[in-house]
């Protein structure tokens, strides 16, 4: 097979997965707050949420039912679950500068870590935190010793969000309505831009073959995009119950989808 057939293949190949992914709805889960800019699942099968503007942190049980509430300090932005020591990270977006860690087992806040940037989007690495940083760019941060590193060096909007996936990082843009993938050095691979598909990008997620998955905050959609960038399907629209919707999550684990609207809704898709 020569260069240009194997290229055909490739975006065969790409275009199909993307083309083929279709979604059932599993559960609605209701009464879990407003205002949720962050949400994730946890290994058990539990759901996290951020309340922002009540600087909440609400995990619920797999029926939707409550299991326990932790207040932060500051306010509670995006959130992400950390394996190697059963916590969740939630970082405070533009109030207080600070990273929340709270250990599931007591249910309570483990520590702060107050830094010298507003993080916003949050996503773990092995077990560093790789951040979106108000005006300055993404930034690789270890929550054992407080050090960061500068991996983009951008100035990007507020409310910006991040997914990881094997060596990419993968960074929504809500002022350019564009998502863009870098690998860990900070060098772009692909961007995705197309305001006629994807206005105001939120929250994003990727699945187990390097699919992603971003919410649209003002096309009120979500919408997969291939591996390579080069292939999109609007897989969500408001007709399947979006509305205001502000993150998601995907389960790599389940195959499912987490979406979370503005109101108290939020809800659960697995892949068909």
């Amino acid at each position: 097979m020569d260069y240009q057939q194997a290229q055909m293949v490739l975006q065969y190949s790409s275009s199909m997965s993307v083309e083929n992914i279709n979604l059932k709805l599993d559960i609605n889960l209701d009464n879990t707050g407003f205002c949720k800019w962050g949400c994730c699942m946890l290994p058990d099968g539990k759901f996290a949420f951020t309340e922002t503007l009540n600087n909440l942190v609400r995990v619920l049980n797999t029926d939707g039912s409550k299991d326990f509430e932790v207040k932060t300090k500051y306010r509670a932005f995006d959130i992400a679950y950390i394996n190697v020591d059963n916590t969740l990270a939630v970082t405070s977006g533009t109030i207080g500068r600070c990273i929340t860690i709270i250990d599931l087992q007591k249910k309570q806040i483990k520590k702060e870590i107050f830094g010298d940037s507003n993080y916003h989007g949050l996503a773990v690495m092995d077990h560093l935190l790789i951040c979106s940083v108000d005006k300055e760019g993404i930034q690789r941060f270890n929550p054992n010793d407080n050090l960061n590193s500068i991996i983009v060096q951008e100035e990007f909007p507020k409310m910006c969000y991040i997914a990881t996936f094997d060596d990419k990082i993968y960074h929504t843009n809500n002022k350019t309505n564009s998502v863009t993938c870098y690998d860990l050095h900070g060098n772009v691979q692909w961007t995705f831009e197309k305001d006629s598909v994807l206005k105001r990008p939120f929250g994003i997620s990727v699945d187990n073959d390097g699919k992603v998955y971003v919410l649209g905050r003002l096309s009120t959609n979500v919408v997969v995009i291939s591996a390579d960038g080069q292939y999109h399907k609007e897989i969500l629209t408001s007709s399947d119950g979006l509305f205001e919707p502000l993150s998601l999550y995907y389960n790599r684990s389940t195959n499912q989808l987490l979406v979370s609207n503005n109101n108290q809704r939020a809800m659960l898709f697995s892949l068909i």
